[in-house]
């Protein structure tokens, strides 16, 4: 059986940089083992690991690549950046250099982040080039917040451009946040210029990145001061002006600092669903955890959508028989549900422990919500739900009981009707239909909607088999229920 959301054993996976070469996706990532001094210290000292795969299902591990300096140099952590391939024949990294423990490479306390430069012949063996190393110009940006270097070649401009994660001089944490611009005729000599991107309204921007599909070009990046998500920007020209579609992210809070790349006439987007503290889903979320993977559909009209990435669906092909209590049910029949002033479920059990559940469901006018429940008790009531709620135009995901019990009967979390960083927009004003597909292996899970929409999330604490299809306050017609597993 194959891991659906890859993790290296005793590390994490933190941020993605793939690359798409010769119809393989190199995905080099953050590779933390979690030895900083103190459990909120994430990231230290972490190294340029890499994986390979043509499909995300075989994925090959070929472990440490760029490996982090000593206390003596400046890069005691390596941290984003990107890897492209240079017209000198050789492969080009530029990443971002922190070193927390040596107060040459810090000030105030602070440690200053700085861009460096690797080559490499084969994507494996990589050359550092510290020499290269440069931080911010403090004229314009500020010294702290100057990560995650996205190279690329500009045809409009005649060179080669770096957009970065930057701070700009003198303005407020909650909104001095851009995408901060270098420009090289070498790849080896960078002029710093005035901002790429400055919409005035992050306190920073994580994993820039840039791409076209089709006659649009895309400017994706990820921020965690209005809400932890991947953004992403629409224009005809790569250089802006940029639209921001009404739904502009990809996921909700389990698929942070996603970037991009292009393999086998397919683009992917690659993050990571971090874990919760404890491995509790009581626990705080925490940096880094396991590898998820979305194709990108673009649309007519320049929207993204996202899907099960094609090799990862038909990975799950070995049909399930749906076990119920119900005497009359036929899985060959649509299911009806009548839900008119109360909650409706269509029970079932035996439910594995990785799975992919599918079905279509059509819904009356009007009706309040409906969903699937998973890892349910014998009541069907304590689970985790995936809750489609039309009114609101949004999918949410729930779970009960919401905290740990109180000393009060009503300490049970009813001010936050779900988990509010786990909520995906949904337009259905004019739709009475959908297809779900839920994805589950072990603590992870993704709902995947009309394979339009995504919503990614962990699941600790509730290990039971039963699960359902529910309804409140409306009606609703369950049919092609299909519960796979792996051959």
């Amino acid at each position: 059986m194959k891991d659906v959301y890859y993790k290296p054993d005793n590390a994490w996976i933190g941020d993605l940089i793939p690359f798409g070469h010769d119809n393989k996706f190199y995905l080099y990532y953050l590779h933390d083992e979690r030895k900083g001094k103190t459990e909120d210290d994430y990231g230290f000292g972490t190294s340029w690991n890499l994986l390979v795969t043509t499909d995300g299902t075989d994925i090959e591990d070929k472990g440490v690549v760029l490996p982090p300096g000593g206390i003596d140099d400046i890069d005691l952590s390596c941290y984003t950046g990107n890897v492209l391939e240079g017209p000198d024949g050789l492969f080009h990294l530029f990443y971002t250099a922190v070193n927390c423990d040596n107060p040459k490479y810090c000030r105030d306390g602070k440690p200053m982040q700085y861009i460096m430069h690797a080559t490499s012949h084969d994507l494996i063996h990589w050359e550092k080039h510290y020499e290269t190393a440069f931080g911010a110009d403090e004229r314009l940006y500020e010294v702290f917040d100057w990560r995650d270097p996205f190279v690329y070649y500009s045809e409009e401009d005649g060179c080669y451009n770096m957009l970065l994660a930057a701070r700009q001089q003198g303005t407020s944490q909650k909104n001095g946040g851009c995408i901060g611009l270098c420009r090289s005729k070498d790849l080896w000599s960078w002029e710093v210029c005035e901002p790429f991107y400055d919409p005035q309204a992050y306190l920073t921007h994580e994993c820039p990145d840039l791409f076209k599909m089709g006659n649009w070009w895309y400017l994706v990046y990820s921020t965690f001061s209005e809400r932890f998500v991947t953004h992403y920007r629409m224009s005809r020209s790569p250089t802006g002006p940029w639209i921001a579609p009404p739904e502009d992210s990809f996921d909700g809070r389990g698929f942070y600092a996603a970037k991009t790349a292009e393999a086998n006439g397919e683009r992917w987007a690659f993050a990571w669903v971090p874990s919760k503290r404890g491995n509790n889903d009581y626990g705080q979320w925490e940096w880094g955890g396991d590898l998820v993977m979305h194709k990108l559909f673009p649309q007519a009209d320049g929207r993204l959508f996202v899907g099960i990435p094609p090799a990862i669906h038909a990975g799950f092909s070995q049909p399930q028989k749906l076990v119920t209590p119900l005497e009359n049910f036929d899985a060959n029949t649509p299911w009806r549900l009548f839900a008119q002033d109360k909650k409706t479920i269509l029970p079932f059990c035996e439910l594995p422990d990785q799975f992919m559940l599918q079905a279509d469901i059509a819904f009356s006018s009007g009706i309040r919500n409906f969903g699937i429940g998973i890892r349910q008790d014998a009541d069907y009531a304590d689970g985790y739900y995936f809750r489609v709620e039309p009114f609101y135009n949004r999918i949410v995901f729930d779970m009960w009981p919401r905290r740990v019990k109180g000393v009060n009967q009503w300490y049970v979390d009813g001010d936050k009707p779900f988990a509010i960083e786990l909520e995906r927009p949904y337009r259905m004003s004019d739709v009475r239909s959908l297809h779900l597909c839920l994805l589950a292996d072990g603590d992870n899970c993704t709902l995947y909607v009309d394979n339009s929409v995504a919503l990614t999330t962990r699941i600790y604490n509730l290990k039971g088999a039963n699960w359902s299809f529910f309804a409140f306050d409306g009606n609703i017609e369950v049919s092609n229920i299909r519960l796979l597993t792996q051959r």
